[in-house]
């Protein structure tokens, strides 16, 4: 059971005192709210609304549930919301200034390919260890030792790739380490 879609339908029909009325508001067929609002019924093992023919009227116990139920409807709303916003905020990367200009271009450029803004922050190598450590970036490009590396990942951005996607490696961000030609 959808226990926020359920809420969502007895909240809104509670309102306004009728199903088809409150399922229109919650943007929900007539006959979907009702096996919402009945799913409910049946997990708490209680009536929510008496029903008649024009009105669905709150029972008590409903009366009782109304402002639980609006409290997890809003916490949901405000859940979504949040995960909106969210996933607009850009994704902040500390990265040495010895990369090159037009290469973090590309990695910004390939990121937005992905649905992802960066936020790139130059920082010298114990500064970009500090703003990890104080969760001012998400992500930060350290060197480390190959025998003190713990695990390893090939360089460049997770996703899918299309074909014809050009993709950008890290050794083509720092100055003269690539070779000039097509992107890999």
């Amino acid at each position: 059971m959808d226990l926020v879609g359920a809420c969502r339908a007895f909240v809104s029909v509670s309102e306004r005192g009728s199903f088809t009325v409150g399922a229109a508001a919650a943007r929900m067929s007539q006959s979907v709210a009702s096996r919402r609002v009945a799913a409910l019924e049946e997990r708490f093992g209680e009536q929510l609304f008496e029903r008649t023919s024009r009105r669905a009227v709150l029972t008590p116990f409903g009366r009782e549930m109304l402002p639980v139920a609006r409290q997890l409807v809003q916490a949901a709303d405000v859940l979504l919301h949040e995960a909106e916003a969210a996933k607009r905020k850009p994704w902040r990367l500390a990265v040495p200034g010895i990369c090159s200009t037009a290469g973090l271009a590309r990695l910004v450029a390939e990121a937005r390919g992905h649905g992802i803004t960066l936020d790139l922050r130059v920082a010298a190598p114990a500064q970009r260890l500090e703003l990890i450590h104080a969760q001012q970036v998400r992500a930060a490009l350290l060197a480390v030792p190959a025998d003190e590396a713990t695990w390893s990942v090939p360089l460049g951005l997770a996703g899918v790739q299309e074909p014809g996607v050009r993709r950008v490696y890290l050794e083509t961000l720092r100055v003269g380490r690539a070779a000039p030609g097509p992107a890999r």
